[in-house]
């Protein structure tokens, strides 16, 4: 485990981290959703901004879950199809 600072939003946060450069991507994200939402509400103060980033990376995530299910699902098709012509 690695101890880096990463900033988002003008504040820094030292954190213990497996692999550096997932989350310094992950932290540089999460600011310029941050920023994107402070551009469309900049009387939201950081905490609100914020939640508005968490909720935005979870509906991201919940869209992928859903469409590695369908994949999935897909892919066991194709696996019996191939079955029964081999």
């Amino acid at each position: 485990m690695e101890k880096i600072d990463v900033n988002v939003y003008g504040d820094s946060y030292p954190l213990r981290v497996e692999r550096r450069e997932l989350t310094e991507k992950a932290a540089r994200d999460v600011d310029g959703v941050m920023r994107l939402f402070a551009e469309k509400a900049p009387t939201f103060v950081s905490a609100k901004l914020a939640v508005l980033a968490a909720i935005s990376f979870a509906e991201k995530k919940i869209e992928l879950e859903e469409e590695m299910a369908l994949l999935k699902q897909n892919l066991a098709r194709l696996n019996v199809l191939i079955g029964q012509n081999l």
